[in-house]
């Protein structure tokens, strides 16, 4: 019950870190933010960094791929499922990254930004998801070495 207990607790402060950090910062999206927040703080404190750096590759190639595609290959449920399988491929075989949010990534750059423009959402996207994996970090780190301090 204690780890739950510390879990939810690193969970609620990063998120709390992120929508502050965010807010000040005028950032696009506190929600895309938020939601690396939460994803990345719901690992095993231990691999936080590791997760965050392989969630921000995730998001990078997915921003890379969406905009490529976007830019220079015809729009078509062909090319867009073609887009989907290159992404999954790169982050599975190449990153070790997870690919589900690389692939969403993807798709609202490729298929669903109504009128935005697709360099900016890209961007964006990368430096919301950013912010929530550095506050994250940052609170996990900062909560394991008090944690360890105070228990000895």
């Amino acid at each position: 019950m204690l780890e739950n207990f510390k879990l939810s607790l690193i969970t609620g402060l990063s998120i709390l870190t992120t929508l502050t950090i965010g807010t000040f910062l005028h950032i696009n999206s506190l929600f895309y933010a938020s939601i690396a927040a939460v994803v990345v703080s719901q690992s095993c404190h231990k691999k936080v960094i590791q997760l965050g750096v392989k969630r921000l590759y995730g998001t990078i190639v997915g921003a890379l791929t969406g905009l490529f595609f976007f830019h220079y290959l015809p729009h078509s449920i062909y090319i867009y499922a073609l887009g989907v399988f290159l992404v999954v491929f790169i982050c599975s075989n190449f990153l070790k990254a997870p690919s589900n949010m690389a692939g969403i990534v993807f798709l609202a750059i490729s298929t669903n930004l109504g009128g935005m423009s697709s360099t900016f959402y890209a961007f964006h996207r990368i430096i919301d998801t950013g912010i929530g994996i550095i506050s994250t970090v940052f609170v996990t780190v900062a909560f394991t070495f008090l944690d360890d301090k105070f228990s000895k």
